[in-house]
């Protein structure tokens, strides 16, 4: 029996590893895609680009391994059932449920594994992916800069740029709101980017252009200055990788428990860290989830049923994350405590999956 049980885990090996390295890929060809243009259009080091790429894939294995382990069940049961070695090993007195122990406790320790990746890793790949995000903006500064989107990462000043080619700008405004009067604005022609020796902010260097200047002495007129060439320094605090703030996604098991402790104790709300901790541990768990499923399918999965099939995949994937994302907002209503909200799409999971695997063993 336990060389069996041997014999059927290792062939889940491959389907997984291979569903898992597919699922992941495709969901990177989007950011991969934009990532690109960066190193091709605006001069981004190649290496910092593969940086980002790297920070990315710890928070996707939170989604594509649970997908994995329900397709590799599916693929795995399904091509012993096809082959009718599941007969087989029925006419040899071995019972189907015999099977599935093993599977759940597989399930069960990538769960785990889960956990550990969304409590240390993924916070701290998601944080380092923004780190890395600001350290590319400091050096390239034209990197993430788009042609009709207002900037705000300077503040006091709001930057609009009509044109953006290369590291160059075309046709800029500036706009500087007064405490005091209306807002001062600067037009230019053109300008570029330089990087400051402090490495924490920009130098701006602006060529033919005005700057309607508010006077002071007699309210609610201008005067106009026209300039040849005309710097500004532009810093930012974001700008600066060290004083980035964690958001809740990026904090640890530790750091959302002290966070809600501290703002409980200064009579701040706390649902939204409590949704967080809890939706961490509970996705954690999909993997045990969709193993179940997987069984059930890939134990009754017959050759005439592979399209209806994976059309119960897509299904369940649907079903589970919509239905968490269903009861986030409910939670934020008020309508459900954090821990019931995120735990109900688990609870209902096994059940359903639970009622199909016994149903499946008794075929």
């Amino acid at each position: 029996m336990r060389t069996l049980r041997i014999y059927v885990l290792r062939e889940h090996v491959a389907p997984f590893f291979v569903t898992m390295g597919g699922l992941t890929a495709v969901l990177l060809v989007g950011n991969i895609i934009k990532f690109a243009e960066l190193v091709i259009a605006k001069g981004v080091n190649v290496f910092d680009v593969l940086r980002l790429i790297i920070y990315l894939i710890p928070y996707m294995l939170s989604f594509t391994v649970p997908m994995a382990c329900l397709i590799a069940m599916i693929l795995a049961f399904g091509r012993l059932s096809t082959d009718y070695e599941l007969i087989a090993m029925r006419a040899s007195g071995v019972a189907p449920i015999r099977l599935v122990s093993p599977m759940l406790l597989v399930g069960l320790v990538i769960s785990v594994c889960l956990i550990v990746v969304n409590d240390r890793i993924v916070p701290t790949s998601h944080q380092a992916f923004r780190q890395q995000l600001k350290a590319i903006g400091v050096q390239q500064p034209t990197a993430y800069l788009e042609a009709g989107t207002f900037i705000k990462e300077f503040p006091p000043y709001v930057i609009f740029v009509y044109q953006v080619e290369g590291r160059r700008l075309y046709n800029v405004r500036i706009y500087e709101p007064q405490p005091n009067g209306p807002t001062r604005t600067i037009i230019a022609e053109r300008g570029a980017f330089e990087r400051l020796a402090d490495k924490r902010g920009v130098q701006l260097k602006l060529h033919d252009g005005t700057v309607d200047e508010w006077d002071p002495l007699h309210p609610g007129s201008f005067y106009k200055a026209t300039f040849t060439t005309y710097g500004m320094t532009l810093r930012s605090d974001q700008n600066n990788p060290e004083r980035i703030g964690k958001k809740l996604k990026e904090m640890t098991f530790k750091d959302l428990r002290a966070t809600r402790r501290r703002l409980s104790a200064q009579g701040i709300e706390t649902l939204p860290v409590s949704l967080e901790l809890h939706r961490k541990i509970a996705s954690s768990f999909a993997a045990l989830i969709f193993i179940l499923f997987g069984l059930a399918l890939g134990l009754r999965l017959q050759h005439h049923e592979r399209l209806v099939t994976y059309v119960w995949v897509l299904g369940i994937f649907m079903i589970y994350y919509l239905g968490t994302i269903g009861m986030n907002a409910i939670a934020l209503k008020g309508w459900l405590p954090a821990a019931a909200a995120m735990w109900i799409p688990n609870l209902l999971g096994l059940a359903i999956s639970g009622i199909m695997v016994i149903r499946a063993v008794r075929r």
